[in-house]
């Protein structure tokens, strides 16, 4: 669950993130290709439109955490409903680009290691719960369109196989219990580079 206190985590730590995005969304790919190199040619060569497609998705998740409760109530395009592009957007992985499920749990190490690396201290435990909450919302929603796709396998198998390759990369990157409230590490994380691209 998302709660208050996440979205402002977020909403704080993205405020960061705007004036490095470039940057960020460098190194995102470069540590995904790190963890995965076969992952590379899933994507064009060219990867500008794929960098900014990223931030701009980020972007758009960010805002959708805006919508007050009560929204629900309310007429949304299908363009600004953040459920119905997250299922689009895990069809087309699925379906056009080939992704497999366990893409998911490398994306979101990804993910983390480069708000880590270029967040620096702002990155704190909380922000990391906050993002890693995100994560798994926007990661389960995606994988779980994958069965429109495939309507002979049962729901449960679908977003099972998908979640606890979420669920094994995240434990691999030191992230098992977040209400702990331990600090956890990014392997590979540069900790003198930590927070250089601020």
């Amino acid at each position: 669950m998302i709660t208050e206190a996440d979205k402002e985590h977020i909403r704080r730590s993205w405020k960061l993130v705007i004036p490095i995005a470039a940057t960020a969304a460098d190194l995102f790919y470069k540590r995904l290709f790190e963890l995965k190199p076969d992952y590379r040619g899933l994507f064009p060569e060219d990867m500008a439109g794929q960098k900014s497609k990223l931030v701009r998705m980020l972007a758009f998740v960010v805002k959708s955490l805006d919508y007050p409760e009560s929204a629900w109530r309310e007429e949304v395009s299908e363009s600004e409903d953040l459920l119905l592009v997250l299922l689009a957007l895990g069809r087309r992985h699925q379906a056009l680009y080939r992704v497999p499920r366990e893409a998911y749990g490398s994306v979101g190490e990804a993910l983390l290691w480069t708000l880590d690396y270029g967040l620096g201290e702002a990155f704190t435990p909380a922000v990391r719960a906050a993002w890693t909450s995100v994560y798994k919302a926007v990661s389960t929603t995606m994988i779980r369109s994958i069965t429109a796709l495939d309507p002979d396998r049962p729901l449960e198998a679908a977003f099972g196989a998908g979640q606890a390759a979420i669920e094994s990369r995240l434990r691999v990157i030191g992230i098992d219990d977040l209400t702990s409230g331990a600090q956890p590490s990014a392997p590979g994380a540069d900790q003198r580079g930590k927070g250089a691209v601020q």
